[in-house]
C-alpha cells in the first residue's frame, strides 16, 4: 500500500509539473512578443565607439536619434580635450585654431562621417571614420532634423507689407503680414514649391524663383508704373541640412 501510495503522489507529481512548463512558456513567450514590438528606448538607440586620429588622440563617436557627436580624449589618461569641445549639428567642425582638423561630414544623415587631420604638411593625409550606425528598430528624429534646419528672415517689400520668407528640408515658403500690426494677410496665402506665384488678383507681385533648389529667391513688385522687380534670396539652411 505505501508503495501504491507513493507511486501515486509521484504520478500526480509528475502529471502537475508536466503542465508548468507549457504554462511558463506561453506566458514568456507573449512577454516576449510584448517586448519585441515595443520601441526601443533612448538608451538602446544610442551607440558609441572611439577611434585613434592620432597625435595622441581618440574620437569618441556617438550617434543617435538626435545625429552624431564626438568628444576628443586624451589617450594617455583618457581625458577628454575641453579646448577641443564637442562635434555636433550645430558646430560640426573644429576651428582653425584647434591645430587640427576634424569635421563631421553629412550631420543630418544616416551615415554621418568624421573628416579627421591631425598633421599638417603633406605628411598629414586625411582620414574619414564611419559613425556607428543605429541599432535595428532606431531612427534619425525627422521632426528635430526640420526644426534645426529651419531657418526664417523677415523682409519688407513695400506698401507696408512684411514677407517671412522661411527655408528648411521642405523647401521655401512666404507668408505675407501688415508691417503696421504684425497680422497675417491671410487672403494671400502662403507661397511654396506647389504654389510658388500669388494670382494678379492679389495686387501685387510675388514669386518664388527656383522653388525646387539650395539658392531660391523671393521676386516682388508692390508698386505699379516702372519700378523695378526686387529680388530677395532666402536664407541659407545651417551646413550639412538636408533639402527634401
Amino acid at each position: 500500500m505505501r508503495y501504491a501510495l507513493r507511486a501515486g503522489l509521484a504520478v500526480t507529481a509528475l502529471a502537475g509539473s508536466a503542465l508548468l512548463p507549457t504554462t511558463a512558456y506561453a506566458a514568456s513567450s507573449h512577454g516576449a512578443r510584448s517586448a519585441s514590438s515595443a520601441a526601443p528606448s533612448a538608451a538602446q538607440c544610442t551607440v558609441v565607439k572611439t577611434d585613434s586620429i592620432g597625435a595622441g588622440t581618440d574620437a569618441r563617436m556617438t550617434m543617435s536619434p538626435q545625429g552624431p557627436s564626438v568628444v576628443f580624449l586624451d589617450q594617455a589618461d583618457g581625458t577628454q580635450i575641453k579646448e577641443f569641445g564637442t562635434l555636433d549639428r550645430s558646430r560640426p567642425a573644429l576651428p582653425e585654431s584647434a591645430g587640427i582638423e576634424e569635421e563631421i561630414l553629412n550631420p543630418y544623415g544616416s551615415k554621418p562621417q568624421l573628416l579627421t587631420k591631425t598633421q599638417g604638411g603633406r605628411d598629414g593625409e586625411s582620414g574619414l571614420l564611419s559613425f556607428p550606425r543605429l541599432p535595428k528598430g532606431c531612427s534619425l528624429d525627422e521632426g528635430l532634423v526640420i526644426k534645426e534646419c529651419t531657418v526664417v528672415q523677415h523682409e519688407d517689400i513695400g506698401a507696408g507689407t512684411e514677407a517671412r520668407m522661411t527655408m528648411s528640408p521642405n523647401g521655401p515658403s512666404v507668408r505675407f503680414y501688415d508691417w503696421g500690426d504684425g497680422t497675417q494677410i491671410v487672403r494671400w496665402g502662403t507661397l511654396d514649391r506647389t504654389r510658388p506665384k500669388l494670382p494678379e488678383s492679389a495686387g501685387i507681385y510675388a514669386e518664388i524663383l527656383q522653388p525646387a533648389g539650395r539658392s531660391p529667391q523671393l521676386k516682388v513688385k508692390t508698386q505699379g508704373g516702372n519700378i523695378e522687380y526686387g529680388y530677395t534670396d532666402f536664407a541659407k539652411m545651417p551646413k550639412g541640412c538636408p533639402l527634401n
